[in-house]
């Protein structure tokens, strides 16, 4: 991140040596500028004014900044996960999988393309990936939430969902409510 120091000199070089160390850019050219308490508070991009009796507080704002930062990235490097087909192995972005499939005990993950062997079990897969917007629609599948296409009310209180791959699955009468629950049914 580009940051432009708008501070008297002891605060510049104290700002700078921390920033720097941080993989944070200094630059004419930025968005964020860190301005004294006093000084001229640029119109355009971002300011942060601090008070330089309570630096203190503005290098933990800081600290707090960039472990988000960190957290954000390592978060969007597990958007994935390794499926092998025959002999190969391929990373699959998790927007791809259609849904996962236990089969004699084998769990696949189905793209629109091809279907792949995962090492995960299904109810691991189940508790992590409910955030990226996976749910249980019964025994043996798992259905991302982006590819269906309609949910149709069956028999017996059981749905059935059409997805983009043009597949029909069924959600059980026994996941019925959650599956309701998690859309907002």
């Amino acid at each position: 991140m580009k940051v432009k120091l708008i501070c008297s000199d002891p605060y510049q070089l104290l700002l700078k040596d921390f920033l720097k160390a941080r993989n944070f850019e200094i630059s004419e050219q930025a968005e964020v500028f860190l301005v004294e308490n006093g000084e001229k508070i640029p119109e355009e991009g971002i300011s942060i004014v601090f008070n330089p009796q309570k630096i203190d507080r503005l290098i933990s704002f800081l600290e707090n900044q960039l472990l988000n930062q960190k957290s954000k990235e390592e978060n969007s490097l597990q958007d994935h996960l390794i499926g092998q087909l025959d002999e190969n192995y391929k990373i699959i972005s998790y927007k791809e999988i259609i849904l996962f499939a236990a089969q004699n005990s084998i769990i696949y993950a189905r793209t629109a393309a091809k279907k792949y062997r995962v090492k995960e079990k299904l109810y691991q897969l189940e508790e992590e990936l409910a955030v990226e917007g996976f749910i249980r629609i019964n025994k043996s599948e798992i259905v991302n939430i982006l590819h269906i296409k309609e949910i149709v009310p069956w028999f017996n209180g059981r749905l059935l969902l059409k997805l983009n791959n043009k597949k029909e699955v069924e959600v059980s009468r026994s996941y019925a409510g959650d599956f309701k629950d998690f859309l907002g049914l």
